[in-house]
């Protein structure tokens, strides 16, 4: 029996919904791997922060003129404590953004737009936020090997894919 007091209706329509992204740009199950995923790397945000910034900065060491961690090579970043506050405060932000912008589209977009704003300063674009979100993305993957599955592959790609398209 399926009226508006029958729970089968709710079920389809949560199986419907649990496959099809929201205004996130996520699905249901995608949030779910890519907020259990980062509930193990923000156990040391500090070194996984580094680590990102170091392999970010090996890849494409163009980026370093950005930033004012007091030159020196990509490797020997790894020691600086400049770039560790950052990576740490890029860390924080990716994690708020994970655990309550996923649950809240409205306070993700508000998060964004600041990001952007504060990013737009500094002239950095859509493709240069495009090359972090891949380090990240490629070091979270191996980071988290054990735990990874073509759901949390496709969570991180779509959710890093929504924080660049916010510099459209």
């Amino acid at each position: 029996m399926s009226g508006p007091g029958s729970l089968v209706g709710s079920d389809e329509e949560e199986q419907t919904n649990y496959h099809t992204p929201d205004e996130t740009g996520l699905t249901k199950s995608q949030k779910v791997a890519l907020i259990a995923a980062w509930s193990i790397v923000k156990k040391d945000l500090v070194t996984h922060g580094r680590n990102i910034f170091v392999m970010f900065f090996e890849e494409y060491p163009q980026y370093l003129d950005y930033f004012d961690f007091g030159g020196g090579s990509a490797g020997e970043l790894g020691e600086n404590r400049s770039l560790h506050a950052h990576a740490l405060n890029v860390m924080n932000f990716i994690g708020t953004l994970i655990d309550y912008g996923l649950n809240d589209p409205a306070l993700l977009k508000c998060s964004l737009g600041k990001l952007v704003r504060n990013h737009r300063k500094r002239n950095v674009t859509k493709e240069d936020v495009a090359a972090v979100g891949g380090v990240i993305m490629r070091y979270c993957l191996k980071a988290l090997e054990q735990h990874k599955t073509k759901t949390l592959e496709e969570a991180f790609g779509a959710f890093l894919g929504t924080v660049a398209a916010a510099f459209e």
